[in-house]
């Protein structure tokens, strides 16, 4: 499977911006647009589009403060049209390798629970609840070193 983690660039950013989540999923995490707006104002924003080959099928955007040996994933979004297809996890794993060359040892994000909520594929990658909630998101970690 050829996934990878692109730059957005002023080429891509209308694809970037057209790549939306199910209906049902919209309420679970922010647009694309929304997330490139943060992320100019945040010197410790890293993102990328996620590519099936020559095809954005998704969005990543992370927290990334590698002298604070922080990294948080942000968001994460695969397009509706190309969910179910393991581009996700896939990309996820390059999302961690990432992390491993922030020199992290702990990937945190967090997750609205509900019926549509990415909760149970975060869990398969070996991300834990911590216990904590943040403005009605349940925070997870994953220990690099374990995984």
């Amino acid at each position: 499977m050829d996934v990878s983690l692109v730059e957005v660039t002023r080429e891509n950013v209308d694809d970037v911006l057209a790549l939306e989540v199910a209906p049902e999923q919209a309420s679970y995490v922010a647009t694309n647009a929304k997330s490139l707006a943060q992320a100019s104002f945040e010197p410790h924003a890293w993102f990328r589009a996620i590519a099936a080959g020559d095809v954005l099928v998704g969005f990543a955007m992370a927290y990334r403060d590698s002298d604070a040996r922080q990294f948080y994933v942000w968001r994460f979004m695969l397009d509706a049209r190309f969910q179910g297809r393991g581009y996700g996890r896939r990309a996820m794993e390059l999302l961690l390798d990432e992390a491993r060359r922030a020199g992290v040892e702990e990937v945190t994000l967090s997750v609205v629970p509900g019926e549509h909520s990415a909760l149970a594929f975060y869990r398969s990658l070996g991300f834990e609840e911590t216990g904590d909630v943040d403005e009605g998101e349940l925070r997870m970690r994953l220990d690099l070193a374990a995984s």
